[in-house]
């Protein structure tokens, strides 16, 4: 079982495996501030991300291998076949 601390009402804990494999990390900053937080799903990655940067932070993903998306490239995280 995975310890999930919570931070501004944000799980941040260690990463889990998916069942296709991968961990999508959420980066996260603001001023001097910082979170990290890790999901299986890539939709709930994007979702997560996409209500940080309405709030003011800067924002980006990490996934696929490592590869790193911008909020101009969230889009390509979505499942088309769960989300319309």
């Amino acid at each position: 079982m995975t310890t999930v601390l919570v931070e501004d009402g944000f799980e941040v804990g260690m990463p889990a495996q998916s069942r296709r494999g991968e961990v999508f990390t959420i980066h996260a900053t603001r001023d001097d501030r910082s979170l990290t937080t890790h999901r299986i799903i890539p939709d709930i990655a994007v979702a997560q991300a996409r209500q940080l940067t309405d709030a003011g932070w800067r924002v980006h993903i990490s996934g696929l291998g490592g590869r790193e998306f911008k909020p101009s490239e969230f889009y390509q995280l979505l499942d088309h076949k769960r989300i319309g």
